[in-house]
Formats: structure tokens, C-alpha cells, sequence
């Protein structure tokens, strides 16, 4: 007994490190968009739009029509470490099959994001500067885990990461492109 006390308040210490809290996010609302907006894609509280870690820029809108996992991360959280392969074989299993996948660092620096990548073999695109986006998405730290609809709805969200969450997310992915 006292040991698993130790262990708790440990993970939580851990997790209270990368920022963790332990409400879930409550899913944000529609945000109005612009009129002269193309009638294709309607910018939804969702919509983001960051300079891209390998150069140029990554704009949810350039996924429209796709569902698409985002993460959101820092380079040195032990949590996001942990998560990244598994966001990986993800992207890689299910991106052929209509998933998008991306990474948004919070961080500012392009560095940052290249040196997670270089670490775990990241392939999908990554964002950095994501901390204003990860409060318009009402994270409380790193790593966030959104699953979002082809309209770019928020249809799951998993905070922090453990093991336990790969079935859920595998789960949630295959149903929601069962729904393409």
C-alpha cells in the first residue's frame, strides 16, 4: 500500500512537470468565419495555422476532407517522448488509409521540433510556436492528444500519454475513417 502511494504521487509529480492537469478539455467552440472565406473549409476554433518545422508553413486547411490526429508536444517532456513512437506507427499505419497526422511543438524554436523529429523518426509534418493554438484548443500542458472529425471537429482527446491510451486511440481512428 504505501509503495503504490509513492508511485501515485511520482506520477503525478511527472506529470505536473509537463503541465498535466486533470480535468479533460472541454471541446471548443465554432469560431465564426470570414465571409470572403472559400465555401471548402470553414475555419472551425480547431483551425491553426504555424510555420512548419522543415520549412513553410502547416495549415490545418490543407487537410480538409481528412481526419486528422494532432499532438501536442515539447521536445524534452518525458511524456511526449514516450508518446511519439506510438503517434508514429499510427501516422504510418493509418495515413495511407485517409488519417492525417501532426505535430504541433509549443515551443518557438524550429530546432525544437526538428531535434524531436530527428529522435524519434517523426515523419509527419511539425509544427512549432503552437502555444497560443494548444490554449485556443484549452490544453494544460503536454503532450494533448486530439483526435479530429474530416470537418475538423474535435471527436477525442486523450491528456498526457500512457501505454493504455494506444487501444483507445487505434479505436478511435478506425472508427472514424470507417465513417469516410
Amino acid at each position: 500500500m504505501n509503495n503504490r502511494l509513492i508511485l501515485t504521487a511520482a506520477a503525478a509529480l511527472l506529470l505536473a512537470a509537463c503541465g498535466g492537469k486533470k480535468d479533460q478539455p472541454a471541446a471548443a467552440p465554432e469560431a465564426q468565419a470570414p465571409a470572403a472565406q472559400a465555401a471548402s473549409y470553414t475555419k472551425k476554433a480547431t483551425y491553426f495555422r504555424l510555420p512548419g518545422a522543415a520549412g513553410g508553413e502547416v495549415d490545418l486547411a490543407s487537410y480538409a476532407g481528412k481526419p486528422v490526429l494532432v499532438m501536442f508536444f515539447t521536445e524534452t517532456c518525458p511524456y511526449c517522448r514516450k508518446a511519439a513512437p506510438f503517434i508514429q506507427k499510427v501516422a504510418a499505419a493509418y495515413g495511407p488509409k485517409g488519417l492525417s497526422t501532426v505535430g504541433i511543438c509549443v515551443q518557438d524554436s524550429a530546432q525544437a521540433a526538428r531535434n524531436f523529429a530527428s529522435d524519434f523518426g517523426v515523419t509527419f509534418p511539425l509544427a512549432y510556436k503552437g502555444k497560443e493554438v494548444s490554449r485556443n484548443y484549452k490544453t494544460q500542458g503536454v503532450p494533448y492528444i486530439y483526435l479530429l472529425t474530416a470537418d475538423h471537429e474535435i471527436y477525442d482527446v486523450w491528456e498526457g500519454y500512457d501505454p493504455q491510451y494506444d487501444g483507445p486511440i487505434t479505436k478511435a481512428v478506425e472508427t472514424l475513417l470507417a465513417k469516410k
